[in-house]
């Protein structure tokens, strides 16, 4: 009986009146100012200078990415294949809106990619969806909260049409996939979008003691960063050290292939470097530097759209560890040793050659960091 309720509400498609995602601020002012620091609502490529430099390389005319970084778009179909352009319209430069996060009822598993299956709602006013118990009325929209059993807005499933997974198009090669481990009832909400104190609205009328958050924190955030995994260091004999990482995170380490994720360690002795685990490039040390670089059918290095397979993939699995093990110079009393976990949201390679100025694409977080001094 829930499925065909849900059915028949995908059907429904009554010219409700837009709700760009300003208007939510009348009610969730706080909301609001969370989500416009977001990626979600930063999506488009008049707001995001990486996709907007990535589309021109690699899409002058077609524009797949649309479906999730433009989903509201009119006539989606169309920019897709080219047939029209994005432009400067409310809906595109809503991005991921808080409308069209609210609208997904379902989330159709795919080869390529997911795909989001939505509502429009009904008797002129949009349908919404979330998690909230005993939502309240709004003369804007309506609100349903389902069941647990099929609320996906309980469980990381409600971002997994945009989150999923990711195959090109010129060689059916996966780009990015993110594996969630159920069985620890792990789940991007729970992350993403902790709880915090006060009400969703801005007139608690039913005096809730907290909200989920919509700030969507992650990557560009050097507080989830320092969360991400967990670094310790053992001494095995006079000439070996043992790095242990663990991750931490509900997911694997590396999801986006723009990303570099790794861990420097150095050996000071009188204040003084005498060995580190690469000195160049984290390249140098590939057990512990996570990333993907592709390369097209003649080996050359390309960007994910082009790629036709793998030239380097390093990544650590949902709450798994692994240990490094070290030959370093015969260690003595006073020694230190420092590892630390280094994040890029892009790689600084790419970031240079793409010219981006944005900081945040260039900014270096540090995560955990972890000493050990020799007795």
């Amino acid at each position: 009986m829930k499925y065909f309720i849900l059915t028949i509400l995908l059907l429904v498609s009554i010219n409700a009146k837009y709700l760009d995602s300003k208007s939510c601020s009348e009610c969730h002012e706080k909301i609001y100012n969370e989500h416009m620091t977001t990626m979600h609502a930063n999506s488009s490529l008049f707001k995001d200078e990486f996709h907007r430099k990535m589309k021109e390389l690699n899409f002058p005319n077609s524009y797949s990415c649309a479906v999730c970084h433009i989903p509201g778009a009119d006539d989606l179909d169309k920019i897709v294949s080219g047939q029209e352009q994005p432009s400067h319209t409310k809906k595109q430069l809503d991005g991921v809106s808080c409308l069209y996060c609210h609208q997904i009822a379902r989330i159709q598993q795919s080869h390529r990619q997911n795909k989001n299956l939505t509502t429009f709602g009904r008797d002129g006013k949009q349908m919404l969806y979330g998690a909230l118990e005993n939502p309240d009325e709004s003369n804007k929209h309506d609100s349903i909260t389902l069941n647990k059993k099929y609320n996906i807005y309980y469980t990381s499933k409600v971002c997994m049409g945009c989150h999923g997974h990711k195959r090109n198009d010129s060689h059916d090669v996966e780009v990015c996939k993110i594996s969630i481990d159920e069985t620890k009832q792990t789940n991007c909400i729970k992350c993403h979008m902790p709880k915090y104190a006060g009400g969703n609205t801005k007139i608690n009328r039913k005096s809730r003691m907290e909200y989920a958050s919509h700030e969507f924190l992650g990557i560009s955030d050097e507080g989830m960063v320092k969360k991400a995994v967990k670094l310790s260091l053992k001494q095995l004999s006079n000439n070996k050290i043992e790095l242990t990482i663990e991750n931490k995170m509900g997911h694997q380490v590396l999801l986006q292939p723009m990303r570099l994720k790794y861990v420097k360690t150095t050996i000071s002795r009188d204040g003084k470097i005498i060995w580190q685990n690469f000195k160049n490039s984290p390249y140098e040390d590939k057990e512990v530097t996570f990333s993907k670089l592709f390369v097209d059918e003649n080996g050359k290095q390309v960007y994910p759209p082009k790629a036709a397979g793998t030239k380097y993939y390093t990544n650590l699995d949902t709450y798994k560890s692994k240990k490094v093990v070290y030959k370093v110079p015969h260690l003595q009393k006073g020694d230190i040793i420092k590892s630390t976990w280094i994040s890029y949201m892009v790689r600084p390679s790419l970031a240079k050659k793409l010219d981006l100025t944005d900081f945040k694409y260039r900014q270096k977080l540090t995560g955990d960091s972890v000493i050990l001094t020799i007795k």
